[in-house]
């Protein structure tokens, strides 16, 4: 042991100096790498963060305004049901296009936002078999107007033709009263069933119209139900976008669009009504 500090002391100082030096800027590079290296991790960890942030956006956003934009489709579509042949369309099909955008919103909406999609989404599966149920008694008119329009086409088609045999059996000369007694008592047949099914056509018009009003009527307080609905839903998608300017503001602005809307809609019932 002895010989070993005998032996450390002969080393001369500016040896020592160097060796204390050198582990100085060893120990400086270690440290100054080490903090490089965190630092990186640190700025892949938030690149990574930030573009998965960038792809959640793009996502979001595609999915958010093909759901807003099936949205309108749903409620042009609801509005169209009296006017809908049940016996040749579904008459749910018009939402399906809107459900399956809510589907896809659900899977990438912040919680808040999925939640009240979630329950906009069976709103307006409950409006949609409650309006398919006030549309049947329309429905049924609309399938008596055809069948009355049917038949006084068809009534009309004979008066027409027998009416052309009367015009060919005049122009013959001929004097066959009992022929022309024949061909007169069709023509007034006809006619008189013509008339018949005009006047049940122009009938059940009159009934198709007061049900309409009625549907639109229950229409409009349904939609205005689902709209206010609508409202936090929009918001929060807002939300979701960042796009957060002011959002009390654009909640009260909808609102008002809606008492509006609501407002002159009722005015336009009511001017049917006296009409």
């Amino acid at each position: 042991m002895n010989q070993l500090l005998d032996l450390l002391r002969a080393v001369p100082d500016a040896i020592w100096s160097g060796v204390i030096a050198s582990v100085l800027t060893l120990s400086g590079v270690l440290i100054s790498n080490r903090s490089n290296t965190t630092r990186l991790r640190i700025q892949l960890q938030h690149d990574a963060d930030q573009k998965t942030r960038e792809r959640i956006a793009t996502l979001r956003r595609e999915v958010y305004l093909k759901a807003v934009e099936e949205l309108t489709k749903a409620n042009s579509h609801l509005t169209g049901l009296p006017q809908a042949d049940p016996t040749k369309t579904n008459l749910a099909e018009g939402l399906q296009g809107f459900f399956a955008a809510a589907a896809k919103l659900q899977l990438v909406a912040e919680p808040k936002t999925a939640l009240l999609v979630n329950g906009l989404v069976a709103s307006y599966g409950e409006l949609l078999l409650r309006l398919m149920g006030h549309a049947m008694p329309l429905h049924r008119v609309r399938s008596d107007i055809s069948i009355h329009d049917d038949l006084y086409n068809q009534a009309q088609e004979q008066v027409t033709r027998v009416l052309g045999e009367m015009v060919k059996f005049n122009e013959s000369a001929q004097t066959n009263g009992q022929a022309f007694g024949a061909l007169r008592r069709s023509f007034d047949g006809f006619q008189a069933q013509a008339s018949t099914h005009a006047t049940d056509r122009a009938q059940a018009w009159e009934s198709f119209n007061r049900l309409n009003v009625e549907f639109c009527r229950q229409l409009i307080t349904d939609l205005r139900g689902v709209g206010e609905q609508q409202i936090p839903v929009l918001v929060e998608i807002r939300r979701d976008l960042g796009l957060t300017t002011d959002l009390d503001a654009y909640r009260e602005q909808m609102e008002k669009q809606w008492h509006r809307m609501s407002s002159q809609f009722d005015a336009l019932l009511l001017k049917l009504q006296d009409g």
